[in-house]
């Protein structure tokens, strides 16, 4: 194979171009190999507490970066620039049907290498290995995955600048969630929104993307209500819908299915927007209580968890390996106290 003199330009970030040699043509080719003792005194606070929610949730796109940095998206997209050259992470890019699609971050070898160091492990025991990026590029649940993980950054984003005093404290991935609940049931994810005047409201998130019958859903609560009292009081389960069309569906449907005895279920759908709002935001007004569908409130408003649930969450979460991130990261107690 001959070498090409002017190789094709490689995805630029915002942040700059990644680098890309004329032997290989690979972006991956600019990287600079560095001994991991090195890397430590390149490495941010900020920095490693984004490896830590990059082994949580594999893959984060660098809008959802930004909006957890609470930074500026071009000195965001630098700083992951500088940790990609440094080998801490890797990137693809999928095609989008129109427009660009963001820059897709999962941990790279040295990233993977540096958090196994931390936490006494391996990075296969992470959940790491060398065809990540690959398999993560090409599977057939990223769509789903990408906007679990968008609602969970939107949540986080809104809380900061929220006039209300609660605030995102717990944002587990899929993959916790089947370590700990995995003979019980199956969320997409687990979050906790605490009130400092109040309980805190934890609750199973269920992703919809409209493929999925109604059977399958009630499926779903039906298994909730099954777990119940192994978790522990009411699980409040979040359904969170592609239409209001699916939505008022499936309020028909549902209303009064058996499991609503055991389980607390709220729905939203993504392009409900309450009066004044310029876009859907799931901390706001948006949700609607399946089977007490009087009026819609806000996600501070659903059921708090009941004391026993959390206890026994709590005993089995030590045996799912290192805690899991908080979503704020370094900021935590900066975002607690902000009004």
């Amino acid at each position: 194979m001959t070498t090409r003199r002017n190789p094709a330009p490689a995805p630029l970030l915002r942040g700059g171009p990644r680098v890309v040699t004329p032997h290989t043509g690979s972006p991956r080719a600019g990287r600079r190999r560095q001994p991991l003792a090195e890397l430590l005194t390149r490495l941010t606070e900020r920095d490693i507490w984004l490896l830590e929610m990059l082994a949580e949730h594999t893959v984060l796109t660098s809008a959802h970066i930004n909006a957890l940095w609470d930074n500026s998206l071009r000195n965001t997209n630098r700083r992951l620039l500088t940790l990609y050259r440094l080998g801490l992470l890797d990137s693809f890019r999928p095609r989008a049907v129109s427009g660009s699609a963001p820059e897709h971050y999962l941990l790279a070898r040295n990233g993977a290498s540096i958090l196994a160091a931390r936490h006494a492990t391996t990075p296969a025991a992470l959940g790491w290995s060398p065809d990540l990026i690959t398999r993560t590029a090409y599977s057939p649940t990223l769509a789903h995955d990408l906007g679990a993980t968008t609602f969970f950054t939107s949540l986080a984003a809104a809380s900061r600048t929220s006039p209300h005093p609660e605030r995102v404290d717990a944002w587990w991935s899929e993959q916790r969630c089947a370590r700990v609940w995995g003979d019980l049931v199956r969320p997409d994810a687990h979050g906790r929104l605490r009130r400092p005047d109040g309980p805190t409201v934890a609750f199973f998130l269920e992703y919809d993307t409209g493929t999925e019958p109604h059977a399958r859903l009630a499926a779903k609560l039906d298994a909730y209500a099954d777990a119940a009292p192994a978790l522990g009081g009411r699980p409040l389960v979040v359904l969170t819908l592609p239409s209001s069309c699916r939505e008022t569906h499936l309020h028909q449907r549902l209303a009064r299915h058996p499991a609503l005895h055991a389980v607390d279920v709220a729905t939203t759908a993504r392009d409900h927007m309450p009066p004044a709002a310029a876009a859907h935001e799931p901390l706001g007004p948006v949700w609607l209580r399946l089977g007490r569908p009087t009026h819609r409130q806000r996600l501070a408003e659903l059921p708090a968890e009941h004391p026993d649930a959390a206890e026994r969450r709590e005993a089995v979460a030590a045996l799912a390996g290192p805690v899991a991130p908080h979503p704020f990261g370094h900021d935590f107690l900066g975002a607690l106290r902000r009004p």
